[in-house]
């Protein structure tokens, strides 16, 4: 039998994908959305649904996930995965880039939440796995747009958490740091330049940070890990 749905912004690439694959692993329907999503080749097709819909578009976003519940049910997981960051200093970041970085890591995050809240408070079950970052508590010289959405995130996962909590509705903030992904690429530069700039530490790969979001949703329900900061052991913050 499929289990039961869980739709995933940002799933074309990175940490969303390795979510995608973890979840495909245990069974579940899926609903990957992303702004240019492509079928997958591994992904099982009878229990994977594509949407390409810009997170900051909340609309966009609706008429994704409806369209998969109409055919597997309501949502059961929201994993919040879309996101994006400009590295330069502030002095250099035009008012466009942390705009957008506004939109959709902060933005994207309140309105792929709003499409499922209400289901979720209702029936009383449903679990809202927030990828955020480290930079949700750790300041930087650097990327302040960046990290400014980032604690909005937090700070968004902890209020919806103590609004939803005694609704049974799981609210989770996954805070990661170092995560070998291909977010440097919107930077413009290497990965080699990347991990220069940070002072050359470990990363983890996606796929391991993605056993740790399947961990938390596979916990019996009536137990939530409300924040967890998960980076390599060598690393230099």
């Amino acid at each position: 039998m499929t289990g039961p749905l869980v739709a995933i912004t940002g799933a074309s690439s990175g940490i969303g994908l390795a979510v995608a694959r973890a979840f495909a692993r245990e069974g579940n329907a899926l609903v990957l959305i992303a702004r240019h999503m492509a079928p997958v080749a591994d992904l099982p097709a009878e229990r994977t649904v594509y949407a390409e819909a810009d997170v900051a578009d909340h609309a966009a976003l609706e008429r994704a996930i409806r369209g998969a519940e109409a055919r597997f049910g309501k949502t059961a997981c929201l994993v919040n995965s879309a996101g994006m960051a400009d590295a330069r200093g502030f002095k250099d970041v035009d008012p466009a880039s942390y705009a957008r970085e506004i939109d959709v890591n902060l933005k994207g995050v309140l309105n792929a939440t709003k499409v499922v809240i209400g289901d979720m408070s209702a029936r009383k079950s449903g679990t809202i796995i927030n990828i955020s970052s480290v930079s949700d508590r750790k300041v930087s010289p650097m990327a302040l747009g960046y990290t400014a959405s980032k604690y909005g995130v937090r700070a968004f996962s902890e209020s919806l958490r103590e609004a939803e909590g005694m609704n049974g509705v799981r609210v989770v903030n996954v805070a990661p740091g170092y995560i070998r992904t291909n977010i440097h690429a919107g930077m413009g530069v290497s990965f080699d330049k990347y991990r220069e700039i940070l002072g050359n530490p470990d990363f983890l790969s996606a796929e391991e940070l993605a056993d740790i979001v399947l961990y938390c949703w596979k916990l019996p329900a009536t137990i939530c890990i409300r924040d967890i900061v998960v980076a390599p052991t060598r690393s230099t913050f």
